[in-house]
């Protein structure tokens, strides 16, 4: 339903703010979100998967020099890509059954 799914979203975007991640750490986690191989139409896999490694390098890397003593940090954020994966898929089904029943 419509208010599950804002529910989960704002769920998901209190542990998100939780982190208290940079610009610069949203702006590559981010990125690495965005750059995914397995979305629809993508003619290049390999080199996809390359550039999702390298944000995902930069963005370790990152985190590491601003949170040193907090390197589970970087753990928690790789595990909000399944989340963000479920929450697509709960909106698509919400777009999907509005366009069925107007």
């Amino acid at each position: 339903t419509p208010s599950d799914l804002l529910n989960s979203m704002f769920e998901f975007s209190e542990k998100l703010n939780a982190l208290q991640l940079s610009d610069e750490e949203m702006s590559l986690f981010t990125a690495v979100v965005l750059v995914s191989a397995d979305r629809s139409g993508i003619e290049n896999v390999n080199s996809v998967e390359a550039l999702q490694e390298t944000l995902i390098r930069a963005l370790r890397t990152l985190i590491m020099k601003n949170h040193p003593n907090e390197a589970s940090i970087f753990t928690k954020l790789l595990l909000k890509l399944p989340d963000l994966r479920s929450l697509n898929n709960m909106h698509s089904e919400e777009l999907l059954a509005f366009k069925v029943h107007p």
